[in-house]
């Protein structure tokens, strides 16, 4: 209705104030009033468990993890050792009857073979990049030649002595991994546990004990464990990075090796000194230890592969402790090396350690990498990583200047 317009006495207006009234959608209006209201604490209820829920499934994700890198932990250490093994026993007279660049360039046919039927049956087709490819050719000639020189020490020292020696592989990985990589991330107590397994690997044989091997056997033991070591954190960085395939990445590696560990028969230069001209290719096959190591050298790549794309580099340095007191046991009932209470000890004190490393540390240091991601790192840090890095660069220099002069001395006395 329309107000009449006119004036009181005193001269305002009469006309009356208009009234605004909220327009609502008739619909709109029933979906509200139809609505359950659900009171506060049935609501804060439900948001608790919605929290707890979610939690739950990160507990889970984190023990399936965990889950799956103690099942490739011990898996790791039941081929490993195995592999090292049949090396050992493939001996005859302490030397190697068969050529050992041609039964690794078999094993990299028969790798090559595995990977190329996972990469078919699956259904990723993305070729590698060039960069990639070179890569795998670094690390195809790295190991070549770092095989041979394992087979090499395993001629001048037991199984046993050789595990030791690569004990320090823990410590030096994880160094390794924080000094290269600025994202790595390490609590206190896993350092002071591979401190303490690289003790107990010590313990595991008589200080004063004649170990039998000469200094230029200790120097490239050395060599051999700081060329293993770096190829370990390099192929499971490029592993991890997933540019396509891990059956195509170990298709790029297992390729190049076969041709480079062939170069290496046909040279003649490998563990046993002989070349296509003196050795042929199958001799000393007729061995049943020598089919043995094919197989697990073959199945070995396969399962470190995995647990460099799934898992952690560590873990594979880990199974090399576990495997030092398998082996010893396994020396002194096969091979009569020396077995006492303080090789008891040191066995003891590698298999808590490790156990301590999975239930607490591991956990600790997936918590603390994820809590830093984004944290850079202090100008000390760097520092120190630096330092860290120069010191094992000046070790490995002079090792491996120690190991030429060693040759160039034997030489001239000939």
């Amino acid at each position: 209705r329309r107000a009449k317009r006119g004036r009181n006495p005193r001269g305002e207006s009469t006309m009356p104030k208009p009234v605004f009234v909220q327009e609502r959608d008739e619909e709109s209006v029933s979906l509200l009033q139809d609505s359950p209201k659900l009171p506060a604490e049935e609501t804060s209820v439900k948001i608790g468990v919605s929290e707890r829920g979610s939690n739950n499934q990160g507990q889970n994700a984190v023990q399936k993890s965990m889950s799956m890198k103690m099942v490739a932990f011990f898996g790791l250490v039941i081929v490993q050792g195995a592999h090292v093994l049949f090396f050992r026993l493939s001996q005859i007279g302490g030397k190697y009857q068969y050529n050992t660049a041609s039964a690794i360039a078999v094993t990299e046919a028969i790798k090559l073979a595995m990977s190329g039927g996972f990469y078919y049956s699956e259904g990723e087709r993305k070729l590698p990049s060039w960069s990639l490819t070179m890569s795998y050719t670094f690390l195809a000639l790295s190991y070549a030649i770092n095989n041979q020189l394992a087979m090499y020490i395993l001629t001048a020292m037991g199984t046993g002595m050789l595990t030791v020696g690569k004990s320090a592989s823990p410590v030096l990985t994880a160094l390794c991994m924080w000094t290269l990589f600025s994202d790595e991330r390490f609590v206190q107590l896993q350092c002071i546990l591979f401190v303490i397994i690289t003790m107990g690997l010590l313990a595991l044989f008589s200080p004063t004990g004649d170990s039998g091997s000469s200094t230029l056997a200790l120097a490239w033991l050395v060599l051999s464990t700081f060329v293993t070591t770096i190829n370990g954190v390099f192929n499971a960085r490029v592993l991890q990075k997933g540019e396509c395939s891990m059956h195509m990445q170990n298709m790029l590696l297992y390729s190049q090796g076969f041709v480079f560990n062939l170069v290496l028969y046909i040279s003649g230069v490998n563990a046993t000194g002989k070349g296509m001209q003196d050795q042929g290719f199958f001799d000393g096959y007729n061995n049943v230890w020598v089919i043995f190591v094919l197989i697990s050298q073959s199945f070995l790549g396969i399962a470190i592969s995995a647990v460099y794309k799934y898992g952690d580099v560590i873990i594979k340095c880990l199974a090399v402790g576990v495997q030092a007191a398998i082996l010893l046991l396994l020396d002194c009932l096969l091979f009569g090396y020396e077995f006492n209470l303080q090789s008891i000890m040191g066995a003891g004190i590698v298999l808590v350690a490790t156990y301590a490393y999975f239930t607490e540390a591991l956990p600790a240091a997936a918590r603390k990498k994820e809590e830093e991601k984004d944290k850079p790192q202090s100008r000390s840090t760097m520092l120190l990583r630096l330092t860290v890095g120069c010191t094992m660069s000046a070790i490995l220099g002079l090792t491996g200047c120690y190991v030429i002069a060693s040759y160039i001395q034997s030489s001239s006395a000939k």
